[in-house]
């Protein structure tokens, strides 16, 4: 009984991931559109305090994306966040946690750019040392 109710629980978490890997991409997408003026760019939708987990191909969390707000805007076809935080894993390394004042999520959701006070951190571990970064732009590939 017990071995059922896992495996329906792991069938609902690996549903809700596909609904959000189909999702995600068609939301957040390209920034080579500017805003025009005329309220041609009026966003869809507004997420506040969201995360976002994408998982690699061995079903591990690859990166977790969360922000206190999405601003989806259609015509740009990109995304605007406030406060993003990012937290990328590499198999076998320490997590590596990045975070900004402001983000722009575009090209179908694979490039984040964040700006404003960007830094990021690693932790140490038996190949590396630990490490800071901080920067006022940082342009990062999500995929």
């Amino acid at each position: 009984m017990n071995w059922s109710l896992n495996k329906f629980m792991l069938a609902a978490v690996l549903l809700s991931l596909l609904v959000l890997t189909v999702w995600l991409p068609n939301a957040l997408v390209t920034p080579a559109n500017v805003l025009r003026p005329g309220g041609q760019n009026e966003p869809d939708y507004i997420i506040r305090n969201f995360t976002v987990t994408a998982m690699n191909q061995a079903g591990l969390p690859k990166y977790e994306l969360s922000a206190d707000t999405l601003v989806h805007y259609p015509e740009r076809k990109s995304a605007i966040l406030t406060d993003p935080r990012l937290i990328q894993y590499t198999p076998g390394a320490p997590a590596v946690y990045t975070s900004a004042l402001h983000g722009l999520v575009y090209n179908n959701g694979k490039d984040l750019l964040m700006t404003g006070d960007v830094r990021v951190v690693r932790g140490q571990d038996s190949k590396a040392p630990a490490g800071q970064i901080t920067t006022n732009q940082l342009r990062i590939l999500l995929d």
